[in-house]
């Protein structure tokens, strides 16, 4: 008769180690999260989507919170709908909606756009100049006003009562001189 060798049993210390080796199921989270960022950042969409769909159902809420955001930014940048801008407005909203976005480039082309279609637009004047000034060209925001003004003196008023005109006005002397002056007295 042969005698049986007794399994033997890894010491607690040694499943202790095995278990934490192991990645949790944040720490997967939190990989997946983080790799996507990377990917995003190299504007690799589609890459990202999924890893961020993959965090999303992770354990941690604020990082599924985020990566959910993300998805639907990475859904909107492959889903490839095209524009059709055609009138002066429709450049106009897409560069208000750009501008917001703090996509100036895109913003200053459609407002620009829009200015080609429709040159005496003091609307368009008025958030070009916004625009330049964001986009740190205070001479470009200057001139655009002053156009603007020039078209519609009202456009003084609302650009003195505007906190984001306020604010380029703080960092560009020749913006707030603009419009501080007092407009020529109508006899």
């Amino acid at each position: 008769m042969t005698k049986k060798k007794p399994t033997s049993t890894p010491p607690a210390k040694t499943i202790a180690a095995t278990k934490s080796a192991e990645p949790t199921a944040m720490d997967r989270q939190l990989k997946s999260y983080e790799r996507a960022v990377q990917l995003f950042s190299q504007r690799n969409f589609k890459q990202a989507c999924a890893l961020f769909a993959d965090a999303a159902k992770g354990p941690a809420p604020n990082v599924a919170d985020k990566a959910r955001s993300y998805v639907s930014v990475c859904e909107r940048r492959t889903s490839g709908i095209e524009l059709t801008l055609v009138s002066a407005e429709d450049h106009f909203n897409y560069g208000v909606e750009r501008m917001n976005a703090r996509d100036l480039e895109r913003a200053l082309h459609h407002l620009g756009e829009a200015l080609t279609k429709q040159p005496e637009g003091d609307h368009i004047l008025y958030t070009l100049a916004l625009c330049c000034g964001f986009a740190g060209d205070g001479d470009g925001a200057c001139e655009n006003l002053k156009r603007a003004i020039t078209l519609e003196p009202r456009n003084r008023i609302l650009a003195r009562q505007d906190p984001e005109f306020a604010a380029l006005a703080a960092q560009l002397p020749t913006l707030r001189a603009l419009l501080m002056a007092e407009p020529p007295a109508a006899y």
